[in-house]
């Protein structure tokens, strides 16, 4: 087992000057607007709104969202969230497939602990107005996905996210005790005596500032889908949470993974539109251009592999039939069945002039979920005091370097309530003071044009494969977009923020040389226990450093995956 400490790769480990800042703007608190409550929770995801509503009994919260409450990942989520609610199902065989998944980077605790509050968690969402299928008979519905053993998908329709999102979003607005500012995005986290006592945020339309001051802030800012051209995630995805805790000196971890989801419909449209996973676990085919399934002989769950493995076997089809898409065939499944199961992706697909029923659906692999974050402990705490993070923005441990299907959604359920019980238990007053500081030059370069520049970079070099040529050339590339970028409104803030998500993510994958999980070197293609079964963690100012798992529960190696 390799002993933790400093990581170097084949690029330089520093980060671009025009990156390595302690502001992203300049500020002085005495000339701006300040408020204070107990609470602060920065992002209106399942995370983020399960935050806010557990907190409200501790005291005063204030709920920030960048857009509108309802525009989150969450609300994209079309396959719904997994719990052992079933009869043949476990906890113990729903912490199974996490594990296998994972490919032992998981922390046994952590999967433990958010499997085994699933059901609790579930029923609660229930009890607040959230609808789940239920079957003949009234039980719930359950779906299977890849990677699971078994049913155990709890869904509403194809927009379980849409339904859990809309469902928390009105309970959030009746009740009592949580302000929302809403249109407003985290720019910076304000720290007093190496604590989190706030946030600085900034209004997207006005661009005027104001501090937020608090006992507690939790960070439920969502994943940077947006670092790349082909995303399923909205353009609000800027990982504006990761990179100000980053700023701030907050450890951040395993940025190397990054989840692309195999299946999103090949269209002009962006973000792109994702056809579930749970399509397929009805029984849905993949095809390559001679109209052939290619999943059955390549691994024994077929179109149910582990997203990892059927976003590589699809790009290596591409390859080969050098066509930018695959085929997804449901048309034997019939065209009632699909349009009461797949109602969204019935019109979604007919939107773009296809019909499911009737058509082959082009598909390709897209930028999903970010796997990495703002490293977290069982209870959500960062390595920041006063500051705790949930959902895709943490690191938790949870998914190890791939995440299970539908596992994500219950992870901000669960991971905000065990933040608010572990507030409950220890409360820290914290005073409001006084903070200023300077921001990087600005450059002459257009936000938009180095945005659009960023993710041709990281779509080319450190998307589905990636190799230490390749991570050379999207480091070079980060640096010169970093120095020549310029303006200081919101959309070069959230530009810069995916800038250093990218650094994070590109040299943690040099760092990495071994293939896991989605983290897949052309130029180290094995799984490396040896030297490689722990993370790579990254802190302003200091070396990335490699942590090894120190658990001693066997993980199975994805050869030995159960059947």
């Amino acid at each position: 087992m390799a002993e933790e400490g400093a990581v170097s790769g084949p690029i330089a480990l520093a980060p671009p000057p025009a990156l390595d800042t302690r502001w992203a703007v300049d500020f002085d608190t005495a000339t701006l607007p300040e408020e204070r409550s107990d609470v602060l929770v920065v992002g209106s995801g399942i995370a983020g709104l399960t935050a806010a509503l557990h907190a409200a009994r501790l005291g005063s919260v204030t709920l920030v969202t960048k857009s509108e409450v309802t525009d989150a990942n969450t609300w994209y989520a079309q396959g719904g969230i997994a719990g052992a609610v079933g009869e043949a199902d476990s906890v113990d065989l729903h912490l199974a497939d996490t594990l296998v998944v994972g490919q032992g980077l998981c922390d046994p605790d952590v999967v433990r602990a958010v499997v085994s509050e699933a059901a609790d968690a579930l029923a609660e969402l229930e009890a607040l107005g959230v609808r789940f299928d239920r079957a003949a008979g009234g039980a719930i519905a359950l779906a299977r996905e890849g990677g699971h053993s078994l049913p155990r998908v709890l869904h509403s329709g194809d927009a379980t996210g849409a339904e859990v999102q809309d469902t928390l979003s009105a309970v959030v607005r009746r009740t009592r005790g949580i302000r929302l500012v809403e249109g407003a995005f985290v720019v910076d986290l304000l720290t007093d005596d190496g604590r989190c006592t706030g946030a600085l945020v900034m209004d997207r339309g006005s661009h005027a500032m104001m501090a937020l001051h608090a006992d507690a802030v939790v960070l439920a800012t969502g994943g940077s889908g947006q670092m790349y051209r082909v995303t399923t995630n909205p353009l609000v995805a800027t990982g504006d949470g990761v990179a100000a805790a980053w700023r701030a000196g907050a450890e951040i971890a395993d940025m190397e993974f990054v989840q692309f989801h195999p299946t999103a419909l090949d269209s002009e449209a962006s973000p792109k539109f994702l056809i579930t996973e749970a399509l397929r676990g009805e029984g849905a085919y993949l095809l390559d251009c001679d109209l052939d399934r290619f999943m059955p002989a390549l691994h024994p769950l077929a179109e149910l592999a582990p997203r990892d493995v059927v976003s590589r076997e699809i790009e290596k089809v591409m390859h080969r039939c050098a066509r930018p898409n695959v085929w997804l065939d449901a048309r034997h499944l019939g065209a009632a069945f699909l349009a009461s199961r797949f109602p969204t992706i019935t019109e979604g697909c007919r939107e773009a002039g296809y019909d499911l029923s009737r058509d082959l659906v082009p598909v390709a692999p897209a930028a999903h979920y970010l796997i990495g974050g703002v490293r977290t402990d069982l209870d959500g705490r960062t390595s920041l005091p006063g500051l705790y993070a949930a959902g895709e923005c943490a690191a938790s441990g949870l998914h190890g370097a791939n995440r299970l299907a539908s596992n994500s959604l219950l992870e901000g359920l669960v991971f905000s309530r065990r933040i608010v019980r572990a507030l409950e238990s220890k409360r820290v007053r914290v005073r409001t003071g006084h903070a200023a500081g300077t921001g990087p030059a600005a450059g002459s370069a257009d936000p938009h044009a180095t945005r659009a520049a960023l993710q041709v970079t990281m779509s080319r070099h450190a998307a589905v494969t990636c190799s230490a040529v390749g991570l050379l050339g999207a480091a070079e590339g980060i640096d010169a977009l970093a120095s020549g970028l310029g303006g200081r409104g919101p959309h070069a803030i959230e530009t810069r923020n995916l800038l250093v998500n990218a650094w994070l993510c590109v040299v943690a994958a040099a760092a990495r040389e071994e293939s896991r999980g989605t983290h897949f070197r052309l130029d180290f293609p094995e799984r490396d226990d040896v030297r490689w079964r722990g993370h790579i963690v990254c802190e302003r100012g200091a070396e990335p450093r490699f942590a090894p798992v120190t658990a001693e529960e066997t993980i199975p190696h994805a050869d030995e995956e159960r059947r």
